[in-house]
Parts: C-alpha cells; structure tokens; sequence
C-alpha cells in the first residue's frame, strides 16, 4: 500500500527491472497504466526521497498496514467487494475472489456455514437454492451436508438480478480454507476479508451451535495467518459478543437492518441480549458496547432500491455517519449497487462501502477523490484449476 500510494500521488516511475526484485509486489506491474501523475511540482530529490521510502515500507512488509489507512472518517475509502462481486462473477466463487484480486479491492466480503463435519464453507444461504445451484442435495441445509456432499453440487445458476454476471459452469462451493490457499496463491498480501458468520436466532435448526462458530472460526484464521486480515461480521450479535470475548484482538463487525432492530415480545432476538431502550433506542451505542469498531447497516429501505426508486427510504445519512464516528467506530453500509446511490453514501461521509459491483464504486470513489486507485493481482488461472 505505501510504495503503491507513493507511485500513485507522486507521480514516480518503477523501472521493470526494479520490480523483478519485488516478487511479492507482483500486482504493482502495470502501476504505470493506471496512476495519475498527480504533482508534477514535487522536485526530483522529494520524488526519489519518496520512492526510497516507499520501497523501505515494501520491503518491511507493507501488508502491516492497514487497507483503510486509519480510523473512521478517513478520507481513503474502502471498497468491499460483497461476496466477491457477485454482479461480476458467480457469488462466492474462486472465480469472483480472484477477479475482485484482479480488479483491485481493499476488502474481500464473504459468508460461511459450516457443514454437518464441521467444515466452515463460503456460502450465503443456510440451504441449497435451486436458483443458484444444481444437483443431489438442493432443498437441503448445508448444517445437514457433509463436505462431500457439499462439493458434489454444481452452484453456476445465473441470478435473474444480475443477468450479466460471468458464470462458470460446474463452479463448487469452497471452503473457507480454500479462499485462504487463493489468497496466497496470488501472492496478495494486501487485500483483507470481512466474513460474515450465517446463523438465525430465529432458526437455530438451520445451522451448527452458534458455540461452533464462536470457538472454530478465529483459531483457523489465527493458524493460516489471517486473524490479523479478518473482520468478523453478523447480523447475530451472539456471535460477535462470544468472539469478542474469547479472541479480544478480533475486529468486530455489527451488521443491521430494520428487522434485526426490532423488538419481539420486548426482546431484540439479533442483539445478542441486548435491549435497546437500555440505549434509549441507539443501536450506534448498543454496538459500540459489545466492543464493535465497525458498523454496517443497510442503505436504505428497501436496500435493493435506490435513492431514485419511488417510495425508497434512506437509512444511513449524515447523522448516522457522524454518531458512528463520535463512538470512534467506521460505518461500511451495504450493499449499493447503481452509482446515483453510491455518490450519496459518500456524500454523507461513509468510510467504505459494500457492493456487488465494486468497479462502481471505485469509479465514483474516485470522481469524488475518496478512492486511491489499486493495481490488481494479474490473473493467474493456476490458482483455479479447482475451482
């Protein structure tokens, strides 16, 4: 991130064969093709001044930095790309993982389940939906699969929603570990996940305890190396509160949307045990007491719309960024797609967003000079022959 922001903002060159010596910073090749040269001021001593410092950082290990580059309010946005980008690729595929690489991401968005053999999977839904996926087991639940059966299932349907997303035919529901080998296959040390832990208070038949996913998931981000890259979110503060507490180095995403704030029978069953009028009604506040450094709340009403859409309600707003960040917490809303409703959510502030189409909001981000361009991973189908 800093030889890349340096290259970028200082207008430097990289000699080709300075990169050789570089292998892990690959993704920065074509650096050249996409920075803008953007202090034509700057004298030759402050530029080579610069660029041996950027060159210092690379070498000391620049992942340590992180993607946001700091804490809320801060002028770089991030970009998430939600489920991969489904609107470009099949959802929560290798294939969507290694083209959102490919396209230059700040942050991969993803889901897990885990398997009636305990394994966690990158899958949105609790069960098979015949929309996306063909085979044996469709109807069923993936706590009530085993791995095998799992990957016997052929999850390549093209969702009526996004009718121009690339499909690949026959393409597997992966485990979460072998998000992580992609990762390191394509060498990107940049890149960081926010995973999403799928369970229902309101359907604990669906899934595995929700003790499973307390205790499994940080330790096997901790063995890969990846704790320390990994956000966890969810709309079931259960599990946030229970990470928390065990693995307190854990970033921690509170997720919301209108139903998860409302109240049954006097109790807020998606809060973790939580009631909101001990917070007079502020869900801000209620998150910031379970230790959670980011909020994440839809859009707007219904978050499928847009902010042109006839009837469409917005949620997030310039209060609700300014009451996040006077808690010291950063506010990622989801997901927006179309760029009218995208310029808005910065407009108001926001510190990134989750999309389905994130070159969308690298271009708006970057119209509205809130977006530092990232060269991505160059394609590497060896990665994929798994797939």
């Amino acid at each position: 991130m800093a030889l890349e922001w340096l290259v970028i903002n200082a207008g430097l060159s990289l000699p080709e064969g300075f990169l050789a010596y570089l292998p892990s910073l690959d993704y920065l090749h074509d650096v050249q093709a996409s920075a803008s040269s953007l202090s034509a001021y700057i004298s030759p001593a402050v530029k080579a001044s610069l660029f041996i410092l950027g060159v210092v950082a690379s070498l000391i290990n620049a992942s340590v930095i992180p993607s946001s580059l700091g804490g809320p309010g801060n002028a770089v946005l991030e970009v998430q790309a939600h489920r991969g980008g489904l609107g470009h690729r099949t959802e929560n595929s290798l294939w969507a993982f290694a083209h959102a690489m490919e396209m230059g991401v700040s942050i991969l968005e993803m889901d897990t389940v885990f398997t009636k053999d305990g394994v966690p999977v990158v899958w949105h839904d609790h069960d098979i939906s015949p929309e996306k996926c063909r085979g044996d087991f469709v109807g069923a639940y993936i706590a009530n699969l085993t791995l095998a059966e799992v990957k016997s299932l052929s999850c390549d349907g093209q969702l009526a929603e996004h009718p121009q997303a690339k499909i690949y035919q026959d393409a597997r529901i992966p485990t979460l570990e072998e998000v992580l080998d992609l990762i390191e296959c394509y060498d990107n040390k940049m890149v960081t996940i926010n995973l999403e832990t799928k369970l229902d208070p309101l359907a604990p038949n669906e899934t595995l305890p929700v003790e499973k996913y307390i205790d499994d998931i940080v330790p096997l981000l901790e063995r890969r190396g990846f704790a320390s890259r990994t956000t966890i979110q969810s709309f079931d503060w259960r599990t946030l509160i229970g990470i928390k507490k065990k693995f307190p180095k854990t970033v921690i995403v509170a997720l919301v949307e209108l139903e998860t704030l409302m109240s049954i029978n006097g109790e807020y069953p998606w809060l973790g045990g939580l009631n909101l009028a001990d917070f007079n009604d502020n869900w801000i506040a209620a998150a910031a007491s379970i230790g959670a450094e980011i909020v994440s709340p839809g859009h707007g009403f219904p978050w499928t719309d847009t902010i042109h859409t006839p009837g469409y309600e917005p949620f997030v707003n310039e209060d609700m960024v300014k009451r996040a960040h006077e808690y010291n917490m950063r506010i990622i809303p989801w997901t927006a797609d179309d760029e009218a409703t995208i310029a808005k959510l910065i407009d108001d502030g926001v510190d990134g967003i989750m999309s389905n189409y994130p070159q969308r909001v690298m271009w708006v981000g970057r119209e509205k000079n809130r977006y530092v361009p990232r060269v991505g991973t160059k394609h590497r189908p060896h990665c994929l022959v798994n797939a």
